[in-house]
């Protein structure tokens, strides 16, 4: 696994003091920058979520993936994050209600999944795109009529001013340059556009009372952690005007929060097995405990 040191995103100092050693969070190292206080992982490596590692194979590298069989498995049933995208579409449709107006245009999702958000923002109007590198959920995508660019987004051709709306939702803390990122983006909308960032916030309680605990810092997917202040800095730094941001909660099953128990405590195996024996996946709650935040940008 290819590891390499980085400097601050926001600022670029190389000035930052060690908040938790490599394996005491997460299996990176994480500091906080001492100029604008951005916490990031350093150094980093090319580590991949548990959702990536099991969609990342394309078809066209593979020639024994039975691809019919594999979307005829793709479904709520066998794929926890295909659930979570309906269980949460209640939340996410909020962002469209947000941005939704007459004249609708060109509104894309950066990270986009299976293309459930997408196909809800298509039934109201707007000509709808996404970002999906992951080989099955973008077949899927594509099958219920989203139309789907397989590439990263940093690497994605997005032809400038060309968008109305861009949509990330827990995508930031994971990309190696947050600010190439955000700059793409900004190039990328028309004037007037909006941009809508998702992530989790380490200005939470949670964060102050659990430290390297707390459920989002032990993801080993993240590499940048931000709090209101660094992830304003952010935006700001590229001519983004912030028009709301706002804490936000989430709809989940018992046993995804069962879960996050477990990776919380370090106790994944006796959560899992409780959550099992009680079938705590056959119920769903809305919980907002203020440890994620929603920010609403707008292109000036």
């Amino acid at each position: 696994m290819e590891s390499k040191s980085v400097v601050c995103n926001i600022c670029n100092s190389d000035n930052a003091t060690e908040l938790f050693p490599a394996g005491k969070a997460q299996v990176h190292r994480i500091v906080s920058c001492n100029l604008c206080n951005l916490m990031y992982a350093n150094p980093q490596t090319d580590n991949l979520s548990a959702v990536e590692k099991n969609h990342l194979t394309s078809t066209e590298d593979n020639i024994d993936i039975d691809v019919d069989l594999e979307l005829k498995n793709f479904t709520p049933e066998n794929h926890q994050y295909l659930r979570k995208q309906f269980l949460q579409l209640k939340d996410y449709a909020k962002i469209i209600d947000f941005v939704d107006k007459e004249n609708k245009g060109t509104f894309m999702e950066i990270g986009s999944y299976a293309g459930v958000f997408l196909q809800e923002a298509q039934k109201r109007g707007w000509n709808v795109v996404g970002i999906e590198p992951l080989e099955i959920p973008a077949l899927y995508s594509e099958k219920i009529g989203v139309k789907v660019i397989r590439e990263y987004f940093e690497d994605a051709y997005i032809p400038q001013e060309s968008l109305d709306v861009i949509v990330a939702t827990h995508v930031i803390e994971h990309v190696s340059d947050p600010s190439a990122f955000v700059e793409k983006a900004y190039t990328s909308l028309k004037p007037g556009g909006k941009l809508i960032l998702e992530t989790p916030t380490y200005d939470s309680l949670l964060f102050k009372l659990l430290k390297d605990r707390e459920r989002s810092v032990r993801c080993n997917g993240h590499i940048y952690f931000f709090t209101k202040q660094t992830l304003s800095m952010l935006v700001a730094k590229f001519g983004f005007i912030i028009l709301k941001h706002e804490k936000v909660g989430r709809t989940l099953t018992m046993d995804r929060l069962f879960y996050n128990f477990g990776v919380i405590t370090g106790k994944k195996k006796l959560f899992s097995k409780l959550s099992k024996n009680l079938q705590l996946d056959r119920f769903v709650i809305r919980i907002n405990t203020n440890d994620m935040q929603r920010v609403y940008c707008q292109k000036m």
